[in-house]
């Protein structure tokens, strides 16, 4: 039986895989789309916080003064209702005053003399009967035993001239008008030339109290 003698043959080494460019390339690029994945819902939470977070409110108070009520307030402050027209009877306290008349004139006679009340004034002159239905006697034209004013359609308010004891007609100066009688008396104004009066007020000169005035419409 013959032997052979021929050695073997080394066994090949295995060969080496070649690395696989076109995997790395898709592993790759499906890692960087996953990331493009994560990084989109990332942004999409984000952005859905975002509009979900409420927005903080903020209110803006008007204070709106109330119409009505600040032109009732204006009506009962420049519309008073008078107490008496010329002609009638007005009464305060214990002094009764009608006005009989309203005259205007560029003069009056004073102390015997004409008097005139310049070239942009003129006088109102209130012609009036007084009745003292007080407890005790008046002195009209020397103390002031009524306060008045003279009041226009500009809510001006004016004083009588002085001395209205030296207006012809009026009760002396000290003449004193006891109670139960009445006397003529003339309450005497220099006004602007242009002025329209509109009411006259008065009440009994009264130092502890506070006295509410009665206004007489003169219009």
């Amino acid at each position: 039986m013959s032997t052979d003698s021929t050695p073997p043959m080394p066994a090949q080494p295995p060969r080496l895989a070649k690395k696989n460019h076109t995997n790395a390339y898709i592993i790759g690029g499906a890692g960087i789309i996953a990331a493009a994945i994560v990084a989109t819902g990332i942004a999409i939470s984000g952005s859905g916080d975002d509009a979900a977070t409420p927005q903080p409110t903020v209110t803006v108070t008007e204070t709106v003064e109330p119409e009505a009520a600040v032109e009732e307030d204006a009506a009962a402050a420049t519309d008073q209702t008078a107490d008496a027209q010329v002609g009638e009877e007005a009464r305060n306290a214990g002094a009764v005053v009608k006005v009989t008349k309203v005259l205007e004139a560029d003069t009056v006679t004073f102390a015997g003399a004409r008097k005139s009340a310049g070239a942009d004034a003129k006088y109102v002159i209130l012609k009036t009967v007084v009745s003292n239905e007080g407890k005790a006697s008046m002195d009209l034209t020397c103390s002031l035993p009524i306060v008045n004013a003279l009041i226009d359609d500009q809510d001006r308010r004016f004083d009588t001239i002085e001395d209205l004891y030296d207006v012809a007609g009026n009760p002396e100066c000290n003449a004193q008008l006891q109670p139960g009688f009445d006397d003529e008396m003339q309450f005497v104004y220099r006004v602007p030339k242009d002025a329209v009066v509109t009411t006259w007020e008065f009440s009994e000169y009264d130092l502890e109290n506070e006295v509410t005035p009665t206004l007489v419409d003169l219009t």
